[in-house]
């Protein structure tokens, strides 16, 4: 890798545990947030009116995580995945999986094909399920998104 080399937004991937061979469109929702007590607000005053005014650290949150995929006619793994996560009318009280979560890991590449970036999400589940519009007037190519929650988000590289 070129010292300071600069990355681009379109050399990426995700690989998640038993879908590694997916093609990626667009992933969005790389993203923790501390979550604070008090913030900027006065929690009190003091001696000759000061305010008292402290931060405090109460844990983090994290987005969902957005990937579409560009489907094919053979492959509904993904699909699958996100059925058997959820109890419906149609399982009943469980799921399938019974509450299976998996490991993910987005990598950036340079402009030499070497992972340059890389982020661990652990505990990835998804959370909701949306296949593309259907007309006869599109030319696009039939996608699915998929949001999912996850536990942690870790930048390795």
């Amino acid at each position: 890798m070129a010292a300071g080399e600069i990355l681009a937004c379109s050399k990426f991937y995700i690989s998640i545990d038993g879908l590694d061979d997916l093609i990626i469109k667009s992933i969005s929702g790389i993203s923790a947030t501390i979550e604070l007590a008090g913030s900027d607000a006065s929690y009190g005053v003091t001696k000759g009116g000061k305010s008292a005014v402290q931060s405090t650290v109460t844990g983090v949150s994290n987005s969902n995580l957005t990937i579409t995929f560009v489907g094919t006619a053979e492959d509904k793994r993904v699909y699958d995945w996100y059925y058997s996560s959820h109890s419906t009318e149609y399982v009943g009280g469980g799921s399938e999986s019974k509450g299976e979560r998996k490991t993910g890991t987005i990598s950036l590449y340079n402009q030499g094909g070497e992972e340059a970036a890389t982020w661990v999400l652990t505990g990835v589940f998804p959370v909701s399920y949306k296949g593309s519009s259907l007309s006869a007037e599109d030319a696009a190519l039939y996608e699915e998104t998929l949001d999912f929650a996850y536990e942690n988000l870790s930048r390795t590289a």
